[in-house]
This record gives structure tokens, sequence and C-alpha cells, in this order.
């Protein structure tokens, strides 16, 4: 995986997890916006793209878990 690839991977998951830390909604602009300030100070990403790609991302993330739930495979 290169290194510009890594870094996305790992800012979304900040921000995934920082929007659950802080009680923020992803599907709103203004809290997506809030995050980026926070994770993305030199505002490098486009807030209306972050928002489909946390959305996407978060859903994907909750299909990965219900499958991992339902074959007994969940880490403690």
């Amino acid at each position: 995986m290169n290194d510009t690839v890594a870094q996305k991977s790992e800012l979304i998951i900040d921000a995934l997890q920082y929007a659950h830390d802080h009680n923020l909604d992803i599907s709103n602009i203004s809290d997506v916006q809030k995050i980026l300030d926070v994770l993305d100070p030199e505002h490098k990403e486009n807030v209306a793209k972050f928002v489909e790609i946390l959305k996407t991302s978060d859903t994907y993330m909750g299909m990965k878990a219900r499958d991992l739930k339902s074959e007994g495979n969940l880490p403690n």
C-alpha cells in the first residue's frame, strides 16, 4: 500500500473514532468540518467528499462487524 493510501485510511479511521468520541454526526457537514479542523488543520480534504467517504466507510465497517459477529470471530 502506498503512503498516500495509508495516510488517507488512517485519517478516515481517526475521523470515525473522533466522531464517535465527541458525539458528532458524520452525515452533517458542519460536524465533519469540526472533525477536519482537528485532524486536517491544513484543510487538504474537501469536506463534502469526506462526508461521503466517512459514510461509506462507516457502512462497510458496520457490515464487516455484523459478518464477524455472525461467525463468532469478533475480538474481545
